[in-house]
């Protein structure tokens, strides 16, 4: 409809003819589908289209008519574009329905900024999990009837495989990866689910109510996606040379950070799970050090003698 609808404004615009003979030549469509188009730029968009029985053809009353600026805002329609690319390489291949909606952004970019547009921002996604977009269709239609679903699950920290009886609360997108906020029955608390180890979804009839609990809030409170232990406070100490780099960084929302004299700086967030921190800090080598928790610190320890292991001297084994 939109190539249709944007056919019909340029002609308008351009003075050009336009009748439904050149309309069903352009468009392969009827004339009650034409009446229909017509109404749509009138009673949508507002433009006064008319019909010139001297001329025999629809013509704007005005000199010119220009869609709506809000309705097609250039910020909105790049960043959904960008999103669309998004979902497409973390499904691995560009599935129907992402594929239909970012041509139809794509058109919209060019009705009012040129062909070129939808090539001013670009997205890079550096590490992700592939996932299923049939098996992000099945959360989608599950949460909105409100239906639960039982799934298998592969665990990845102890290679354990379970099934599982879930209230899916929210689809959550976080560093490359999607996963299933929702109610898990088994373990009878709120859990975070890996999409990419999800197999075998099947929508039950058993429906939920309102949720058990607060998914904006569980998400968010902490840093990281490992949720459920205890909240521990944790310190990271950066040395002066990476520390120019981290103080540009926001790891969570409510972080801290405290710069040193030797130019060095402490940040501190509140985590649910040590894993996730654990490789940050790991990521930093010796440029980090792990004041606080002690378990913490202990982990971080445990692996770089680890490392030391492997490497030694540093001559190949």
């Amino acid at each position: 409809m939109l190539e249709r609808i944007w056919w019909l404004l340029t002609q308008l615009n351009a003075g050009a003819k336009v009748t439904y003979a050149r309309y069903r030549i352009e468009c392969e469509r009827s004339r009650a589908t034409f009446k229909r188009d017509l109404d749509y730029l009138r009673e949508r968009f507002g433009a006064t289209v008319v019909y010139d029985p001297r001329m025999r053809r629809y013509a704007l009353a005005g000199d010119s008519f220009e869609l709506p600026y809000l309705l097609f805002d250039r910020f909105h329609l790049l960043m959904m574009l960008g999103a669309c690319r998004q979902l497409a390489e973390v499904a691995g291949a560009e599935p129907r329905e992402i594929r239909v909606l970012r041509e139809r952004i794509e058109l919209l970019l060019a009705m009012q900024y040129g062909g070129k547009a939808k090539d001013l921002v670009s997205f890079a996604v550096i590490r992700w999990t592939r996932c299923d977009i049939e098996l992000v269709d099945v959360l989608i239609a599950a949460m909105t009837e409100r239906r639960m679903v039982r799934f298998t699950y592969h665990t990845a920290h102890s290679g354990e495989v379970h099934r599982r009886t879930v209230e899916p609360y929210r689809l959550h997108h976080y560093r490359g990866s999607w996963h299933l906020a929702a109610f898990c029955h088994h373990r009878d608390r709120p859990r975070v689910f890996l999409l990419g180890r999800i197999q075998d979804p099947d929508p039950l009839d058993r429906r939920f109510g309102e949720r058990r609990f607060d998914v904006t809030a569980f998400l968010e409170d902490t840093f990281g996606i490992y949720k459920g232990g205890a909240v521990q406070r944790v310190v990271l100490r950066f040395s002066p040379d990476i520390a120019r780099s981290v103080r540009d960084e926001v790891w969570h929302r409510d972080q801290e950070m405290t710069d040193l004299e030797d130019g060095g700086l402490l940040l501190s967030l509140n985590v649910a799970d040590l894993t996730e921190i654990r490789r940050h800090a790991l990521m930093y080598g010796p440029d980090v050090e792990v004041l606080e928790p002690p378990e913490l610190r202990r982990q971080v320890a445990e692996a770089a003698e680890g490392i030391l292991k492997i490497y030694g001297n540093g001559e190949k084994k």
